[in-house]
């Protein structure tokens, strides 16, 4: 699907938020992979999720692993950034790690670190959305360090480089996507007044 179909169906009079999530963020192949072998996309999965093994210890199934935003939909759907265009160059793969698990030993540390008030109310946010994003926590915990060396290392041809959010569970996630949804529909809807 390109941003124009999904434009369309944001500013549709017949609009569901629903549909729009399972059409363009839970069907169709990962933008980032076409072209590529069929197995590239989930062998890319399975690599990070023995990756995320070898450095944190968590068993995670590549099915809790969901490459999402542009490297997914080949546009972003967020709307500070909504429609620009996936580019292998200079966009980064980003993947949606879902695991309870990891998110609550991360959390864990979090709570036990001494985190910079600024930080801690963008962090706070994060969690609001059920998800730990790694660019604010990255030197603050054990876990932190070693998530933003490990995805630092990854090397593709496929993307710029990788990016991992840690999502509590599905629910969340799709709450965070749903959200996004959302905000884009009333920023067009703003738009055209």
């Amino acid at each position: 699907m390109a941003y124009a179909d999904y434009r369309n169906d944001l500013l549709a009079a017949a609009f569901d938020a629903n549909r729009m999530l399972d059409r363009y963020f839970h069907s169709g192949q990962s933008v980032a992979f076409l072209g590529a072998h069929p197995e590239a996309e989930p062998a890319f999965k399975t690599d990070l999720a023995r990756r995320l093994y070898g450095s944190l210890q968590v068993q995670l199934h590549p099915l809790q692993l969901i490459l999402c935003g542009s490297a997914h939909l080949g546009f972003s759907p967020v709307p500070d950034k909504l429609g620009k265009a996936f580019d292998s160059r200079s966009s980064d793969i980003d993947v949606a790690v879902v695991s309870a698990d990891l998110f609550d030993d991360w959390w864990s540390e979090l709570q036990a670190s001494d985190i910079l008030p600024s930080v801690l109310k963008r962090v706070s946010e994060d969690l609001f959305w059920g998800f730990i994003n790694p660019a604010n926590v990255n030197n603050v915990s054990d876990i932190g360090r070693k998530w933003w060396r490990l995805f630092g290392e990854i090397k593709t041809e496929r993307a710029s480089g990788v990016r991992g959010r840690v999502y509590r569970n599905f629910w969340s996630m799709q709450s965070y996507h749903m959200h996004a949804i959302n905000e884009a529909r009333k920023t067009l809807l703003n738009q055209r007044v």
